[in-house]
């Protein structure tokens, strides 16, 4: 009996020791992995400090739970990558959210197996950036912009577009699927430099009604806006630009991504992306506009701003 007692109570003392044990694996394994989550993040990365970033940097700081850190690299490559490296050193990055084209290509380069959402970049098309990698795109779909284009001012029947190679083919072919589809001619300059773009809107301003801007960073220059912008005004020409900046300036009006509906839409993406990382992940058009009308620009071309269309703004430059 005493023989069977003390084996008794050497299998109960292991059977103790084993349940310590047990408790003490699963208390630092929920350590460890509390820390993890701790120290995981989000970087938001922006190319330099805009004012039109901070709209999507509210609205997607706002969407996600997890801790962000925000980078301003300033215009400078050098300053991106040390900052971006450091960034790794105190935490986990779980992804990155990048505002602007230097932003997005930088952070690419400098982590490129870490999921990227984008926005606020200028014909992504044109760069590869490595998978896992979605984003919303900067331009409003076409059809879109040419429909409401079209209700806004009725009296539009042809469009000039000057363009250079840097618009994406697709987008221009959606461009004369959106014109033919409601009646519209659309008379096409195409330029290879900046310099050209005057000459090139001297070859259409007899036959054209309204000019839009796409985002062409060649025909788009400080110099050739200001240009354009007098000329359109000179000749009674709707000049529709792509974003409320340039209506400020001097075009007539500008239908433009909501930039606070266009960061809760990226962190929406990025979540995706980081839950799926070796899915190709998608570009998406920004889901929500502003319409920003110039009615200073409207009264010089003869423009009637009536209540319908006035309702329909989002800013009315001049009557602020």
């Amino acid at each position: 009996m005493i023989f069977r007692a003390s084996i008794s109570m050497a299998l109960g003392k292991r059977r103790s020791t084993r349940r310590s044990l047990l408790a003490l694996s699963c208390a630092m394994l929920l350590t460890l992995a509390y820390a993890v989550t701790v120290d995981a993040k989000i970087l938001i990365v922006k190319s330099d400090n805009l004012s039109q970033y901070e709209a999507p940097i509210r609205s997607f700081t706002t969407a996600t739970d997890d801790e962000v850190e925000i980078i301003d690299i300033q215009g400078s490559r050098e300053r991106g990558e040390r900052l971006l490296l450091k960034a790794t050193t105190s935490g986990t990055v779980r992804g990155i959210f990048a505002l602007g084209t230097q932003a997005a290509y930088l952070s690419k380069y400098v982590l490129p197996s870490v999921p990227m959402s984008f926005a606020m970049v200028l014909n992504w098309e044109h760069y590869e950036f490595a998978s896992p990698t979605t984003g919303v795109s900067v331009e409003i779909p076409v059809d879109v912009l040419f429909t409401r284009f079209r209700l806004l001012l009725p009296r539009i029947k042809r469009i000039g577009l000057i363009h250079s190679e840097r618009v994406s083919g697709q987008r221009l072919e959606a461009a004369r699927r959106a014109a033919q589809s409601l009646g519209i001619t659309l008379l096409e300059e195409k330029v290879r430099f900046a310099e050209d773009v005057p000459g090139a809107y001297r070859r259409i301003r007899n036959a054209i009604d309204a000019l839009w801007m796409p985002t062409d960073p060649v025909v788009v220059s400080r110099d050739n806006f200001r240009y354009l912008a007098q000329r359109c005004a000179k000749d009674e020409v709707a000049f529709l630009a792509f974003s409320e900046n340039f209506v400020r300036a001097g075009a007539l009006l500008s239908i433009s991504p909501d930039y606070g509906t266009m960061g809760s839409q990226a962190a929406v993406l990025l979540e995706k992306a980081i839950a799926a990382p070796n899915t190709p992940q998608e570009i998406q058009a920004p889901l929500g506009s502003s319409l920003v009308i110039n009615a200073e620009v409207a009264k010089e071309i003869g423009v009637d701003l009536d209540a319908a269309m006035l309702g329909m703004a989002d800013v009315v430059v001049g009557e602020e």
